[in-house]
């Protein structure tokens, strides 16, 4: 049997819930050989148990590793396996179409091309939507400053309305949803660059390739398309709220553009005027809120989290759901006395110091508290904590709530989001000192032990804080907040 030429290394993009149908699907619908590595950065305990599975039975070479990864790390740790000519970096939300991985290859074999793309569709196959057929950089003066121009043809544009027939073309970059690679060009131009955690990593991977001496195609008859949520699942949240955080967006922009010497990529057919700071962090938020209204109930408690460290990592992904994503963490005594804290932790630091912290907790009885912080922008959104509701009185509360929480037996705690002149609303009716008062306040973490209260005077077991229900990144509006039912709660309530 003749040896494969190409790896397929297959990384998260986003979620792990797409990951069984893409991985059916690029079983279905590839003839060309291959060999395939499968990297499972973090994949939660459903998704670990699946590949162990198929990696068994097709006999691929699976990469685990516990945390999360971005997707160029991931990649990376891919490449290491990889001993064929060609390796393809393909999302783990991609589809691909027959013969797709054939054509891929002959445009490389016949042009010499050190990276080809495919045309590259967004969404179902039966929306036919092209999402792009290559890009085109071009760095221009602007105002003084040298600014990186994008263009990705035919963005957007129906396969129906698209000029016929299509052709290979160089261009200047293609994307990572799938991009075939020759192997030995790393070992010119070394890995792919890992301080690129978010965005950009296509045009880096594409320009280094360029300005080695190599060239990019696209090869249209190759044709792949990505699969963005909705839907998704409540384990895909902590990854996802991490993959498009605003700490790793903006991160990404400046490593990028300090290293190309730019000002700023702006998209050609971008006419609103935005900096790229403001452009790079709606971005995000446009794509966190892509899965906003999810709901996650106890009345599934079998599909919920079930681990101290799951409930953590939901609570704070929820957090991030509604753009609050710098966390102190402290942990405390019965008492209240802090033991030990953690300041101004962004979604990255917070998940690498979670498991640690709640070990601690654990083996000390001690508190794990939380407190999401304002970073003080006028588009923020506002927070409204309201405490020590009863189960009948949660239940007039909750609806409006992005999160309820169970705190201790038969008490409960809802947090509310809403836009600041919202906000400033309910704010002018509440009594003096409140909204001041609560600046300092930690609240205790999902998953962890509320020290201090007990289920009853001959159990001295603490209760664990649970996280009851939520619906992620709902927002409530100012007609909401002022339901005769919900109104007395949100006035003695705080605004965080």
């Amino acid at each position: 049997m003749t040896k494969p030429q190409v790896t397929i290394v297959v990384v998260p993009r986003e979620r792990f819930s797409f990951a069984e149908r893409s991985l059916e699907n690029l079983y279905e619908n590839t003839a060309f050989p291959f060999e395939l590595v499968y990297v499972s950065a973090g994949a939660p305990e459903r998704i670990r148990r699946y590949l162990e599975r198929e990696a068994e039975r097709k006999k691929f070479r699976l990469v685990r590793c516990d945390r999360y990864l971005s997707p160029n790390q991931a990649r990376n740790l891919g490449v290491r396996e990889v001993r064929t000519k060609y390796v393809v970096f393909l999302d783990n939300d991609t589809l691909v179409a027959p013969g797709w991985l054939d054509a891929l290859v002959q445009c490389a074999e016949e042009t010499g091309a050190w990276i080809v793309g495919p045309l590259y569709l967004y969404g179902e196959f039966d929306r036919a939507v092209i999402h792009m057929a290559g890009g085109k950089l071009q760095v221009e003066e602007q105002e003084g400053k040298r600014v990186l121009l994008d263009e990705q043809y035919l963005f957007d544009t129906q396969i129906d309305d698209a000029p016929r027939p299509l052709r290979r073309r160089s261009c200047d970059y293609v994307e990572f949803h799938c991009m075939l690679v020759r192997t030995e060009i790393f070992e010119q131009v070394g890995p792919l660059d890992e301080k690129l955690l978010s965005v950009q990593e296509e045009r880096d991977c594409c320009l280094t390739a360029l300005h080695a001496g190599g060239s990019v195609y696209v090869e249209p008859k190759a044709v792949v398309t990505f699969v963005p949520p909705p839907p998704c699942e409540w384990w895909d949240l902590p990854y996802l709220m991490l993959r498009w955080s605003e700490a790793w967006s903006v991160a990404s922009v400046r490593h990028f553009n300090e290293k190309w010497s730019i000002a700023a990529v702006r998209h050609i057919r971008d006419k609103t005027g935005h900096n790229e700071g403001e452009s790079i962090i709606g971005f995000g938020r446009s794509w966190r809120r892509r899965i906003a209204g999810l709901k996650i109930g106890a009345s599934d408690v079998t599909d919920g989290p079930r681990l101290p460290l799951e409930e953590a990592e939901l609570m704070i992904a929820l957090f991030q759901s509604v753009d609050r994503d710098c966390f102190d963490l402290a942990l405390t005594a019965k008492d209240g006395a802090v033991i030990e804290s953690a300041s101004s932790l962004l979604p990255h630091e917070m998940l690498e110091q979670l498991p640690g912290f709640m070990r601690k907790a654990e083996e000390g009885n001690l508190n794990l508290m939380v407190r999401p912080l304002d970073r003080g922008r006028q588009d923020d959104l506002v927070l409204i904590r309201v405490d020590d509701l009863s189960a009948e009185d949660v239940h007039n509360v909750r609806r409006y709530a992005f999160m309820t929480l169970q705190t201790r037996p038969n008490r409960y705690q809802c947090w509310l989001a809403v836009e600041r002149r919202t906000a400033a609303i309910l704010g002018s009716r509440m009594p003096p000192g409140v909204v001041q008062a609560s600046l300092n306040d930690f609240v205790h973490l999902a998953g962890s032990q509320s020290v201090g209260h007990h289920f009853g005077d001959t159990d001295s077991r603490c209760p664990r804080v649970q996280l009851v229900e939520a619906v992620v990144g709902q927002l409530t509006t100012t007609r909401q907040l002022e339901i005769p039912e919900i109104l007395p709660f949100l006035l003695s309530g705080r605004i965080c």
